[in-house]
């Protein structure tokens, strides 16, 4: 048991190696102009060892975009659990925007993915899905609130699809422009999605 343990985590760690070295050569170099033998040095393996653990650079694409949603997968559940919907959609706010300004580079990659989006039926099925949980995620905050007479009535739908194009739209702009900051975006967005919407808006 303790063999197989190890050898798991050993696994994990060499996956999370290639990706991270992956992720570097497609930011430095475009997705085009990254090789899988660069990726394969970078990560210190062989060609033969690379593709052992994935097929090709699409299939590297696919799950290194898979591997940095998980940090906002935990965040989107820490939210869930905030004791307001209000609470828990400042919560988001925040801690999404926060995030993705501590890590440019994860960014960077992200947005190079999605000249890939779709030409890849795989990766345009991960943000397909990406869109509908989120959509999902905020409508049950806003409709949580509202049956909670924390929020006023209005069309949940708009405004979560409303909230997800503005967040995403937004994140790029917090990370490049110096002239923007962090906390006010975080300041503005409260006031535009939340506050606006509570029933005691002192």
């Amino acid at each position: 048991m303790f063999f197989y343990m190890t050898k798991k985590k050993e696994k994990k760690v060499r996956i999370n190696t290639i990706l991270e070295s992956a992720v570097n050569e497609f930011v430095e170099k475009g997705y085009e102009n990254t090789t899988m033998e660069a990726i394969a040095e970078r990560s210190g393996l062989t060609k033969g060892g690379l593709y052992y653990h994935f097929k090709s650079k699409d299939d590297i694409l696919v799950r290194a975009n898979e591997h940095f949603m998980d940090p906002i997968y935990e965040i989107m559940d820490e939210a869930s659990n905030a004791s307001t919907a209000a609470e828990g959609l400042y919560l988001y706010i925040k801690k999404y925007l926060t995030y993705w300004y501590n890590h440019p580079k994860e960014l960077s990659f992200v947005f190079l993915t999605m000249t890939k989006t779709l030409s890849n039926k795989n990766i345009y099925n991960i943000y397909n899905n990406y869109a509908f949980q989120y959509i999902s995620f905020f409508k049950s905050l806003y409709e949580k609130g509202i049956s909670n007479n924390e929020f006023i009535s209005f069309d949940t739908q708009s405004i979560s699809c409303a909230l997800l194009a503005a967040i995403d739209g937004i994140t790029g702009y917090v990370v490049l422009d110096k002239n923007l900051s962090l906390e006010g975006v975080i300041r503005d967005f409260d006031k535009v999605f939340i506050k606006q919407y509570l029933t005691d808006k002192n």
